[in-house]
């Protein structure tokens, strides 16, 4: 019987293990995987830092991820990710409406609607910009954003979001800093209304 536990619990903790290497960990949405994750912290931290990983739980937030660990000299086994034009400008928006919010609000969740976003949006877009191309450009971006566990559908609600506490670990002081360095590049990529930037005007988590 003792034997069998102790299966079980490997088990689990390998499950989650591999979930947590695979993708962010929503206390929400995934409890049992986050609670394996909590009971086995420190074997975690150690196992993922002898492949150049570091994990990152916020209790608060309540999510957990692994990231690269840039001082190691290793090969990277956590892929960046290329991110559009409209995805970079979307996601900068959504960490400033978060940004302001907290400022008035305190421990409120922010809920945006799809019209608040493209209106947020708008002024990044050439004013030609045909409304239904623009539309289908936005939606794309705000699906992309709810795959990257920024934004999650209000239950009940149609066309809400919730702006998610993960975004402030990725759009961080320094990748907005970046942004603004090359904000003009977007601006110019926004005017001409191409379907994608050239690689070096994108940036990456």
């Amino acid at each position: 019987m003792a034997d069998t536990m102790t299966e079980e619990k490997d088990m689990n903790y390998s499950r989650a293990l591999i979930t947590i290497l695979k993708g962010v960990v929503d206390k929400r949405t995934q409890p049992d995987i986050w609670n394996i994750i909590k009971d086995n912290q420190p074997r975690m931290e150690e196992y993922v830092a002898q492949i150049g990983l570091l994990l990152y739980v916020d209790d608060n937030a309540g999510y957990a991820y692994v990231k690269q660990n840039d001082d190691e000299n290793l090969p990277r086994l956590v892929p960046r990710h290329q991110l559009s034009y409209g995805l970079s400008i979307l996601l900068v928006q959504l960490r400033k409406s978060l940004g302001d919010f907290d400022a008035s609000n305190g421990d409120s969740i922010l809920v945006l609607s799809l019209e608040d976003i493209k209106l947020r949006l708008k002024p990044f877009y050439p004013a030609a910009t045909n409304e239904t191309k623009f539309d289908n450009e936005v939606n794309r971006h705000i699906k992309k954003a709810v795959e990257m566990g920024f934004l999650s559908e209000v239950y009940g609600q149609a066309d809400a979001y919730e702006v998610r506490e993960l975004i402030r670990s990725f759009v961080t002081a320094d990748w907005l800093q970046k942004f603004n360095e090359r904000l003009q590049d977007y601006l110019d990529f926004g005017s001409r209304n191409a379907e994608e930037p050239s690689e070096e005007n994108t940036l990456e988590f």
